[in-house]
Order: C-alpha cells, then sequence, then structure tokens
C-alpha cells in the first residue's frame, strides 16, 4: 500500500468519525537507553511504594521554620518572631536582639557558678555530640556557623535560659526564695516589662534548643532533678490554668521531647481517664437513653450541626460547666451539659496557641492537631462578647485580656488558616445538636437540671415517685378488692 493509499485511509477514517487512540509500545524500553538520573528517578518511585506500604518509621520533628500557611498572617511578626532573646541559631543574627545577649552570658555565668558546672568539659560534651544536635535542626538552620561557635552558642543559650526558668520559677512561686529572685533578675538587667516577653519568646517555633541539649546541661550538675522541676513548674506557670488544673505526670517527667514547645504541647494534650458520673447526671443519661432513645439516634451519615454559638446553646437549654483538668482533650457533652476546661486568657494566648498550631503543621510531626482544634472548636463557640461574658459568669474562662470584645476578637482572627481534626470533637458535636434538634429532650434537660442540683434532691425526687407509685398501686388493689366484694 503507497503512501498515498495510507493517508487517503486516515482521511477517510477521520470523516467517518473513527476512535483512533494512541498506540502503546510494548517493547519501548527494550530500544531506550536510560541514564543514571533517570533510573534513580524510577528507584525513587519504587522506594515510596515500599514506604507506604511497610509504614514510614516515627521520626523526631526537626526544629524548623513557621510553616508557609501561617507566614502570612498579618500579625505574623507580633505572634511568631522573638522580641527580646534569641535562643539557637534561627534569630541568633537578628541586631534587634543583640542588646540582650550580655544578659543571657551573666544568666548562663550564674548558672555555671551556683551548680558547679566544669565549663570547659560541658564546651568539651557538647562539641562531641555537635552532629547529633545540629540533626535536631532544618539543614539550613545552621549551615553559616561552624561547629566550634554552634557548640558555644549552645552552651550560652542552653545555661541561660535554664537558669531563668529555675530564676522566674522560684520567684513567682517560693516566698522565701522570693527576694532573692526578684534581685537576681534586676542584678542581670531583667525588667519587669521584659519578663513577659521572654516567656512567650522561649516558647516560639523557631527559637528553640533542643531537650536533649538541656539534658546534657542538666546532667553536668548535681542538681538535675532540681532543674527538671523548674522546666515543668515554668510550663506549668505558663499554660495558666485556673487552680490546680494540672498535676505533675511523673510518666511525661521521665519522656524525651523534642523541645520546650513540644513539652508544652504534651501537657496542654494530656490524655483524660474515665470519670464516674454524679447521681444527677446518672439519673438524667438514664432517663433520656431509656424513654427518648428513638429521638436521640441519628445516623452518623446524616449529621450536620448548625449551632453558631453558646449564646444558642443557653437558649437550646445547654447548661455549661467547668471540666475537671484544663486538658484540651477534656471536652464533654452529657445529661444537657457541655463542660469545657478552664482557661485563662491574657496577652499571651495568642503567640502560645498559635506557635503550637504551627508546631503540628510541621510536615514532619505526625500528631492529631489536637491544640488547632481545640482553637477551631472555641471559635465555633464564641462569636461575640455575650458568648465570653457566659464562659466567664461559668468559671470556663478568666479573662485577663481586657474587654469580651478583645477576647471574642482574638479566638475570631487566630482560627483563621487552621485545619481542625473533624474526629476530635465530633461525638461531642453530635450530642450537642441531637440535643438542640429534640425540642422535648431540652425541655427534659433543662428541667431535670433546674430541679437536681443536688444529689438530695434527686434522691428525693427518686423517694417521691416510688411513694407515689406505691400510693397508686395501693390505690388500685384496694378500689379493686372493693369491687370484687361487692360482686360476691
Amino acid at each position: 500500500m503507497s503512501m498515498e493509499d495510507s493517508r487517503e485511509r486516515r482521511r477517510e477514517g477521520n470523516d467517518a468519525g473513527t476512535d483512533w487512540r494512541v498506540v502503546i509500545d510494548q517493547h519501548a524500553e527494550c530500544r531506550h537507553r536510560f541514564t543514571i538520573e533517570e533510573e534513580k528517578q524510577f528507584k525513587s518511585l519504587q522506594d515510596a511504594l515500599k514506604e507506604a506500604k511497610e509504614g514510614q518509621p516515627v521520626l523526631k520533628p526537626k526544629i524548623q521554620k513557621v510553616p508557609f500557611m501561617l507566614q502570612d498572617n498579618t500579625n505574623f511578626n507580633k505572634y511568631f518572631k522573638p522580641r527580646v532573646v534569641s535562643v539557637g541559631p534561627y534569630h541568633h543574627k537578628d541586631t534587634n536582639l543583640k542588646l540582650t545577649e550580655p544578659i543571657k552570658l551573666k544568666l548562663a555565668a550564674f548558672f555555671i557558678q551556683e551548680n558547679k558546672v566544669n565549663e570547659k568539659n560541658l564546651y568539651a560534651n557538647i562539641k562531641a555530640q555537635i552532629e547529633i544536635l545540629k540533626d535536631c535542626y532544618d539543614d539550613k538552620a545552621t549551615k553559616d556557623y561552624e561547629d566550634r561557635k554552634l557548640a558555644w552558642m549552645f552552651l550560652v543559650d542552653g545555661c541561660a535560659i535554664l537558669q531563668y526558668m529555675d530564676t522566674s520559677v522560684a520567684a513567682a512561686t517560693d516566698e522565701h526564695d522570693q527576694g532573692n529572685a526578684g534581685k537576681k533578675l534586676k542584678e542581670l538587667g531583667i525588667k519587669t516589662h521584659h519578663v513577659a516577653f521572654v516567656h512567650q519568646d522561649l516558647f516560639l517555633l523557631d527559637n528553640q534548643l533542643p531537650y536533649q541539649l538541656l539534658q546534657l546541661i542538666m546532667k553536668s550538675t548535681t542538681v538535675e532533678k532540681k532543674l527538671l522541676e523548674s522546666i515543668h513548674r515554668f510550663i506549668f506557670n505558663h499554660i495558666k490554668a485556673p487552680g490546680e488544673m494540672y498535676k505533675n505526670n511523673d510518666k511525661l517527667l521521665q519522656e524525651n521531647h523534642v523541645h520546650l514547645l513540644d513539652l508544652l504541647r504534651k501537657t496542654l494534650v494530656q490524655p483524660v481517664g474515665n470519670k464516674k458520673a454524679g447521681l444527677r447526671e446518672k439519673l438524667m443519661n438514664f432517663v433520656t437513653v431509656n424513654l427518648f432513645a428513638k429521638l436521640k439516634r441519628k445516623k452518623k451519615d446524616e449529621y450536620w450541626h448548625s449551632f453558631r454559638n453558646i449564646e444558642e446553646l443557653k437558649a437550646a437549654g445547654v447548661d455549661l460547666e467547668p471540666s475537671e483538668t484544663s486538658s484540651v482533650r477534656d471536652v464533654t457533652f452529657s445529661g444537657g451539659t457541655l463542660k469545657l476546661p478552664p482557661i485563662v486568657v491574657d496577652d499571651s494566648t495568642a503567640t502560645k496557641f498559635l506557635n503550637l498550631a504551627a508546631y503540628e503543621m510541621c510536615p514532619d510531626f505526625q500528631n492529631e492537631f489536637e491544640v488547632s482544634s481545640y482553637i477551631f472548636f472555641l471559635d465555633s463557640l464564641i462569636d461575640r462578647a455575650q458568648d465570653v461574658k457566659e464562659l466567664r459568669e461559668n468559671k470556663i474562662l478568666h479573662n485577663a485580656l481586657g474587654s469580651d470584645e478583645e477576647v471574642a476578637k482574638l479566638f475570631n482572627e487566630i482560627s483563621i488558616d487552621l485545619v481542625p481534626n473533624e474526629e476530635i470533637y465530633y461525638k461531642v458535636k453530635r450530642n450537642i445538636q441531637n440535643h438542640c434538634n429534640n425540642k422535648c429532650l431540652a425541655w427534659l434537660y433543662q428541667f431535670l437540671h433546674d430541679h437536681f442540683q443536688s444529689p438530695w434532691s434527686a434522691i428525693a425526687f427518686i423517694g417521691a415517685v416510688l411513694a407515689l407509685a406505691s400510693s397508686i398501686i395501693q390505690t388500685v388493689y384496694t378500689v379493686g378488692g372493693y369491687y370484687n366484694e361487692k360482686k360476691c
């Protein structure tokens, strides 16, 4: 067949609407010679498939910059950049923070003197582990520093922040040492208005030291246990939960952490054990589950929550109570009562939560987005000042920021660009929605709540019901006996 005939046939095929398809040459690989670089690319596909099937190994996340999703925040410098002190390599060359370098040196000197540390041995030990410590950071963070300069930076910064935490904890909690601790801070040139900013700076995502560096320094002293307790007291003070909402978790104290921010997050998301319901709550659950089970039942795929804020929940008969702890996991809804972890809101709240959320967004940190989900959930409950007022009056939120409007605005702003884990509070939201959808159930909850605030009222009610039932039964038998006698 000539070339002209072939062209003519193709032309006829097109005119007839023939479905021309791409023909794959099954033997193209044999006729093509691949370069070494191309072979590596094909091998990367095989490696990726193998890694996906076997499961990725759990690696310790590196200390890195704030994820790009949050870098467009209009208050980026306010929330994510240190204002007083730099810790580690990322902000070490920041000229705005150079004024505090002598203060860090003094803090480190005090630490070495008070804890009888051999600074030359400590420096040698840090330098011996410099590759391990460098590996705790993103490669870009340490590439411009020689090992000896990095080791000296780690020594000064590590000793300085351990001394600062120990001193500030003593100044805040120990009455006997308050005067000495306060005097020492003044001697070091740390002014009162600097303290709050230093507290915030130590929990910024890219202003961190490896926790294993702090462990190395603490082991060089004879007061390792005391310093460890100071770290955890400093963490608890930064959380600022009202009352004794957190207790020392011995298991948590012994764990290895990535950095101080990681330890702060672990403290905030501590799991909550199973709690025994009170008598009133048991009564509410018994009545509603057994008598209104059909009204409460709702398939998961039909669930869609429509409640908007605290004000709407109150109108639907939902009551508010503080949880027993300030763990972000301690959110429950039962018996018509929503329990939320108590929280203190002040100038540091936005910075703290946003840096924790940024840490959860880091690509090498495997987590359930607990803090991000908590922020998002609070934002769904707080629309305006009235919602904040309700939380205050129910002892869930302590406003140390200013007006209730400012608190509402704060949560509305910091939740932007955060992606929650919808599974974390799914059950709570579903139960609240079922409550809001069911007017009879809401009325019953409200009735039980209004009339059974104490166990004694519940017991009295049960006794009254039993007495009434007994009286009715006795009356029925009496009437029945009367009619039987009459018939006879």
